[in-house]
């Protein structure tokens, strides 16, 4: 039953606080729920952050083994399943890259008349190879066939997916991934009750990183780094927020390495808005990036950052915090680029959110454009 409602089905492998879930939430709580709901789809069958909130906003959600645990057909057969006993659905939005032609697929079958694939990174495998490359082009073919619309928060990850041709045809919506602006650049929490209230420390140069800990977002290079500024006797502490399979590891390395009093493994963070402003400087050194919703946030805090050049030139927002480096440079620049950075002034908070709005950060008007996308004209205010 869908109560009068219009209803999106998104499909994401789990809602834990990653890039394209943030996303998705910040347009899912801006979205005036009295005409349309959201739905999601997940790979995932244990407690993820943002369920909770799902189901206080009204949405539901549904579980469908993800085709590495099961083959692509029995996932189409199930995918088809879930959209035809829990629908109608007026859209569906993968944001699962590669895999999201399979979605297409069931969402065709199933007769949703609204069909979108969304490409929210630059690469899919650390370590590429002529068979990854020839999976890429049978996922993008099958995307092509089953898609109604196609989208991408930027435009190298609109290539990567979808094709340099589709692109260069303006067949790719080019959706940034917004954020509530208000929120970022809003009152001032007082750095040091943050810090406090984390478990922070006081009266160091604070280096913060947000990220799932997955091979894609190189933690070991950070804790190189922290080995380096330990060795030249910098007064730090580095704080890494954020939970993946690769944290246990990440962890007995620092114990190796000695750096448990110089490095926080703080975990899954709440109101991100107000950690950033515990930081001095933000180090996201990727081996590969989309536009990431963190070095959005992150800018709109106003926050310096560092990062590699892994991570698109699309992510720099123009307002001078933005340092790139290439990850093949040793520890030392960048920890001279971190210092630098840290040292820098801060820009003016109503000229930083005028900036993000501008180029398409702002998650309220984003979701009038999405609206459009699915056929739909209910947005909030109407």
């Amino acid at each position: 039953m869908n109560n009068g409602k219009r209803r999106v089905l998104h499909i994401l492998s789990g809602m834990n606080r990653g890039g394209a879930e943030t996303m998705v939430m910040n347009l899912y709580r801006k979205t005036d729920r009295t005409k349309v709901q959201f739905d999601f789809l997940t790979h995932r069958d244990d407690p993820c952050a943002f369920d909770e909130e799902i189901l206080s906003l009204g949405g539901r959600l549904f579980y469908v083994p993800s085709i590495g645990q099961t083959n692509p057909v029995t996932f189409v057969r199930n995918v088809r399943r879930v959209m035809e006993d829990n629908g109608p659905f007026d859209a569906v939005h993968a944001h699962t890259d590669f895999q999201s032609g399979f979605i297409a697929l069931s969402a065709k079958l199933a007769g949703v008349p609204v069909r979108i694939c969304h490409s929210h990174s630059t690469s899919w495998k650390v370590r590429s190879n002529w068979i990854s490359r020839m999976q890429l082009f049978v996922f993008r073919r099958l995307i092509l066939a089953s898609a109604t619309s196609l989208c991408a928060c930027g435009e190298e990850a609109g290539r990567f997916l979808f094709g340099r041709s589709k692109m260069e045809q303006q067949k790719v919506h080019l959706l940034p991934n917004g954020i509530d602006l208000d929120l970022f650049s809003g009152g001032e929490t007082n750095a040091d009750e943050e810090k406090q209230a984390r478990g922070i420390a006081l009266n160091r140069l604070i280096i913060g990183h947000i990220g799932r800990f997955t091979e894609e977002k190189n933690h070991a290079f950070l804790l190189t780094l922290a080995s380096y500024l330990r060795d030249q006797g910098c007064h730090f502490q580095m704080v890494l927020a954020g939970d993946g399979p690769l944290r246990p590891q990440l962890e007995e390395e620092a114990d190796r390495k000695g750096l448990r009093s110089h490095v926080l493994f703080l975990g899954t963070a709440e109101r991100i808005h107000q950690l950033m402003r515990a930081f001095d400087v933000f180090v996201m050194p990727s081996l590969y990036e989309g536009l990431p919703v963190v070095l959005v946030e992150a800018q709109a805090s106003g926050l310096p950052c560092v990062i590699s050049d892994g991570i698109t030139e699309e992510a720099d927002a123009g307002l001078g915090l933005m340092t790139r480096l290439s990850l093949s440079k040793p520890p030392e620049i960048w920890a001279e680029a971190v210092s630098r950075a840290a040292a820098s002034a801060r820009p003016n908070r109503e000229l930083v959110k005028a900036a993000l709005a501008k180029r398409g950060y702002d998650a309220q008007e984003n979701v009038g454009y999405l609206m459009n996308l699915y056929n739909l004209t209910c947005e909030k205010g109407q």
